[in-house]
Order: C-alpha cells, then sequence, then structure tokens
C-alpha cells in the first residue's frame, strides 16, 4: 500500500472516530482503541477490541466499518467485504460521505479478491451517484483491463485524463498498469503525449523520463528536484532517482542516494529495502561477502520500522541475503517466521525445502 491508500484508510478511521459519538463512554472508548490499535497496525488486538465494542452494543455501522478495514489490512479479503456490506446495511436509508467512502474500501477488496465484476458493480453504483468520481473510473478502468477487457479500460483512463490532464501521477500509474498488461506501446505514446517541458516540475519530468526509459535524462530532472527546496515529502523522489543508478548498474551511486536521505531525514523502510538490495549487487560485483552483512543491517534496520507495506519484502530480502552468507540455520529460523505471517507464500514454500536441506 503507497501514501495515497494510507491516507485514505487514515481518513476512513478519522471518519470512524467521529461518527461513534453517539453511542455510551464506554464503547466510544472500546471503539476509540481499536481504531489506535488499526492505526498501530495491531490487527489482532484491534479485531478483539472492535468485537467487545459490538458486542456491548456499540454502533454496527461504526464497528463492522472498522472491522472492514482491519480485515482489509490483513489481507482477509472475505471478511472485510462482510463487515463493509454489513456496515451499509445497517446505515438509517440517507446516503452520506462516510457510505460513498464505504464502498469504496468493499470495491477495493472485492478487486484484491480478484472479484472484479463485483467491484465493478460498486464502482457502477458510486458513479450512477458521482458521474465523474475520478477514482472510481480509474478503478472501474483497472478492474476492467484485469478482466481482459482492453476497450473499456481505455474508455475509462480516457476519461479520467480528460477529467484531470494534469493529474501525472495518475497517469503514470495507467502506463504502469498498461505495460504490466501488455500494451506498452499505448502507455508510451500516453506519456509522450503528456510531456510539457514548459508546465510540469521537475520531478513530473523526471518521472516521465524514467518511463519513457530515458534515464540519463531522468536523473538530471530528479536531482534537480531533489535539490529544490521545497516541503514536500522527498522520499518519492529519492526512490526513483535511486532507480536510475539501478538501472544503470551504478549501485554505488544508488547506495549513495539512499543513505544521503536516510542519513539527513531519518527513517523510511522502503529507502532501507532498496538500499540493502543494491549492496547485495555490490556484493556479487565485487565478489565481497561483507556487502550482504549491510543489507542484512540494513533490512533490519527497515523492519523495525514495522512497516506493513514494506515488512514482507524486508524479511523476505532478509532470508535470501542470510543464505547468500551461508548462515543457513538463521535463514531457516527467519524463514519459519516468514511462512507463518505468509503461508501463502508457495514460492517461499518451495524455498523453505532448499534451505532445510543445507542445515
Amino acid at each position: 500500500m503507497r501514501g495515497r491508500d494510507k491516507a485514505l484508510i487514515a481518513m476512513a478511521l478519522t471518519m470512524v472516530m467521529m461518527l461513534s459519538g453517539c453511542s455510551s463512554s464506554q464503547t466510544d472508548n472500546l471503539l476509540d482503541s481499536g481504531i489506535k490499535y488499526i492505526q498501530d497496525h495491531e490487527y489482532q488486538k484491534a479485531k478483539e477490541t472492535l468485537e467487545k465494542a459490538l458486542s456491548q452494543g456499540a454502533s454496527e455501522h461504526d464497528c463492522c466499518r472498522a472491522l472492514g478495514i482491519c480485515s482489509l489490512e490483513q489481507g482477509d479479503y472475505d471478511s472485510a467485504i462482510e463487515y463493509f456490506k454489513t456496515a451499509l446495511s445497517s446505515g438509517n436509508g440517507i446516503i452520506h460521505d462516510v457510505d460513498f467512502d464505504t464502498n469504496f474500501y468493499l470495491a477495493k477488496a472485492y478487486y484484491l479478491n480478484d472479484d472484479y465484476s463485483d467491484a465493478i458493480s460498486v464502482y457502477n453504483a458510486i458513479l450512477n451517484l458521482r458521474k465523474n468520481d475520478k477514482n472510481a473510473i480509474y478503478m472501474r478502468g483497472v478492474c476492467y483491463l484485469e478482466q481482459g477487457d482492453h476497450d473499456l479500460a481505455m474508455t475509462d483512463f480516457q476519461t479520467v485524463m480528460k477529467l484531470d490532464p494534469k493529474g501525472y501521477d495518475r497517469i503514470i500509474e495507467i502506463y504502469q498498469l498498461l505495460a504490466d498488461n501488455g500494451y506498452e506501446d499505448e502507455g508510451i505514446e500516453i506519456l509522450e503525449g503528456v510531456r510539457d517541458q514548459n508546465h510540469m516540475t521537475n520531478y513530473e519530468l523526471g518521472q516521465i523520463a524514467f518511463y519513457l526509459g530515458n534515464n540519463a535524462q531522468a536523473q538530471n530532472y530528479l536531482e534537480l528536484a531533489r535539490n529544490e527546496k521545497s516541503e514536500m515529502d522527498k522520499s518519492p523522489i529519492i526512490l526513483l532517482l535511486g532507480q536510475t543508478g539501478e538501472k544503470q548498474g551504478d549501485y554505488n551511486y544508488a547506495i549513495s542516494v539512499y543513505k544521503s536521505y536516510l542519513e539527513e531525514n531519518g527513517e523510511h523502510a522502503e529507502i532501507y529495502n532498496r538500499l540493502g538490495l543494491c549492496e547485495m549487487q555490490m556484493a556479487v560485483s565485487y565478489n565481497d561477502i561483507s556487502y550482504y552483512s549491510m543489507a542484512i543491517n540494513d533490512f533490519e534496520t527497515g523492519l523495525a520500522l514495522n512497516d506493513p507495506n514494506e515488512n514482507k519484502a524486508l524479511l523476505r530480502n532478509e532470508i535470501t541475503a542470510y543464505e547468500y552468507t551461508g548462515d543457513f540455520e538463521t535463514a531457516n529460523s527467519l524463514m519459519s517466521t516468514y511462512l507463518s505471517l505468509y503461508p501463502d507464500d508457495e514460492e517461499a514454500q518451495r524455498e523453505a525445502v532448499f534451505i532445510a536441506t543445507r542445515i
């Protein structure tokens, strides 16, 4: 989950807290505690607390909405769907902004559960009342593309770009979706069509150049963006700038970019992950096992930040680094932890068998 999704969940939880004021103080406290547990990524505690609040008479709408968000974060999409449906059905029949928001989460749960037709139905229901909702149109297009309906997807994507012609982040997402589904030429045509050197920021120009494969040009724009005085979060710039080095095989440059950011700005799990991956590449390039130890340290530092969007990749990469050092006992122990958290990862299951043979 990226920044936009995190912001949406934070907003959703805030709305639940605002709406929960009509119940008793005891159930209010339970509901607020459950929401706080979700914000702290303590999902099991959140679920137990919210279920207790529900059993003691707290608002079914508010509790089920929060439980749906909790289940969504845990990857339990079937439960999330049922909770969101219950939350929606427990309303008073008057449609509020919070109901649109809950519908978006219901559609997201369907999408993540590969139930694209049901997700499309929810987006259609939203669009029946808000016909120009860019997010609903875009996500409906994503679902169409997942179903293999290229033409309907492109119709929605074109509509979104017409409604927001300067929404470059969304346009780049459309390019990435098309490229991932075998339509990269169409995606490139879209990027080339929106490139505007006179009106785009250095970061936006850097993004376009990066995805068009012009790494050196992207690096120039992104370096300019990195050095601009601004209050904006520079981590997206840093992540892309580092990857311009990675794509050119210049891992020293990428490492320098990532380390410089971390030294100046502190903690960022995704950047620690990319830093560790670069150090693993350096271990191969220089045939120097010490780089694996550096990578392990960075993966562990990233894991300590407990970012639910990065924990899986960080732990998996740490296991791989231990394998390359020849420390299969530690790799085996970490793999047991990994599979307890992500039991459906079939590739990891196969790797676990291999690791076990090396002890």
